[in-house]
């Protein structure tokens, strides 16, 4: 060994050997490859840039969040159809029977879900006030006297007049959404 020679260095732990690293070319910084991923470092690197493998033995830290478009790069579930959406929230649709309208509403101040098929209407209490399963409150269309927009606490409700079952008021809708629930229950109604 010359004087002008350095004495050769011992491999640090959790770092692959000098000879396995490829030589770098004139002008080029020296690169290692990951064990983890092989992927090709710098030399330099304590961690790879890569997966996250940390060369000083040291634990690697937590997976990075998602990037930027990375969830627009992922499938989304299917949509569901209305006639699913609706057999999900518990009302049970015999043969024939079709969907017409689902809105978020309120009646007797509980929360839940105004469900309008071409046969009846039925409200699904909402998850927060459900106990259990409670069964949907359900009404025929062929019961329904009269349906009319009026106020309750100061906001615009549908009052709705059933033959044999007590009046049924829905409030909470959107002003938009109240009068499609109105208009296709008069379009019910006339029939």
């Amino acid at each position: 060994m010359s004087a002008a020679e350095p004495p050769p260095q011992q491999p640090e732990p959790g770092r692959p050997d000098a000879a396995s690293e490829p030589a770098a070319g004139v002008g080029q910084p020296a690169m290692k490859a990951c064990p983890d991923c092989a992927e090709m470092v710098l030399a330099a690197a304590r961690k790879c840039r890569y997966c996250g493998y940390r060369f000083d033995g040291q634990p690697s830290a937590p997976p990075a969040q998602e990037g930027l478009f990375a969830h627009l790069m992922r499938r989304s579930a299917p949509r569901l159809t209305m006639a699913q959406t609706v057999q999900q929230l518990g009302v049970k649709l015999v043969p024939g029977e079709r969907p017409a309208g689902l809105w978020l509403g309120r009646v007797k101040g509980i929360d839940g879900y105004v469900v309008l098929t071409d046969q009846r209407l039925a409200f699904v209490i909402g998850l927060r006030h459900a106990q259990g399963s409670p069964k949907p409150w359900e009404h025929r269309l062929d019961d329904l006297t009269e349906a009319k927009v009026t106020g309750h606490r100061r906001k615009p409700a549908l009052l709705l007049c059933w033959r044999d079952a007590p009046d049924m008021t829905i409030d909470g809708l959107a002003a938009k959404d109240l009068e499609r629930l109105h208009a296709a229950l008069l379009e019910r109604v006339g029939r």
